[in-house]
């Protein structure tokens, strides 16, 4: 098992908070829990965080297993990984808001926790880095980014007060290229190893 690495998690926690992405799910949110009182708005936010732990749980420990069970190369794996996160940078950019945005009337779990928070690219992360860097460190670096994104779901009327909805769209816009620079690392670092592994 690779041992723990601070600058890892770190580097890692940064990214999965950056495609998660909270601040992009708050109108969805708000206009979910606009109806609600202050209680119920409060253990919907609690219903809905339950599920991300458990989905970031679930393909950060699986992940590594199920390339293996493929027979799927890392440099296979990074390649496709940085097309998916180019793809979802790419679509916040130009549309401001994450594919596959859901009716808002839809169950809670469904818009907030997946796939708006845990779509395709935080899935896809999960599951390079746990084969890359081990099990354990991108455990620890996923529960650093819930813990942030917890706390931002639970004062998203304040961050909605405070900064308006425009500015958490523009924010979100330039979380994208964050995201897309990412993906550019990660593809090249995919072809680069596929074709060491040619010579």
């Amino acid at each position: 098992m690779p041992p723990i690495e601070p600058s890892t998690i770190a580097l890692l926690s940064v990214q999965l908070f950056a495609i998660m992405d909270p601040l992009a799910a708050i109108p969805t949110l708000l206009d979910v829990i606009s109806t609600v009182s202050p209680e119920e708005s409060k253990r919907l936010i609690d219903k809905a965080a339950l599920a991300i732990f458990i989905l970031l749980n679930i393909f950060a420990v699986v992940g590594g297993y199920i390339l293996s069970l493929f027979g799927i190369s890392i440099p296979a794996f990074k390649m496709a990984a940085g097309v998916v996160l180019m793809a979802t940078a790419i679509d916040t950019l130009l549309t401001g808001h994450k594919p596959e945005k859901i009716d808002v009337g839809t169950y809670i779990i469904v818009p907030i926790a997946t796939p708006l928070i845990v779509g395709p690219g935080t899935m896809t992360l999960l599951i390079t880095s746990a084969k890359l860097y081990g099990i354990l460190n991108t455990l620890i670096a996923s529960y650093i980014a819930f813990v942030a994104t917890y706390i931002v779901l639970r004062v998203s009327k304040e961050i909605a007060k405070l900064a308006g909805t425009t500015f958490i769209h523009g924010l979100g816009r330039f979380m994208s290229i964050i995201i897309a620079s990412f993906a550019v690392e990660m593809i090249m670092s995919g072809v680069s190893e596929y074709i060491k592994s040619l010579s």
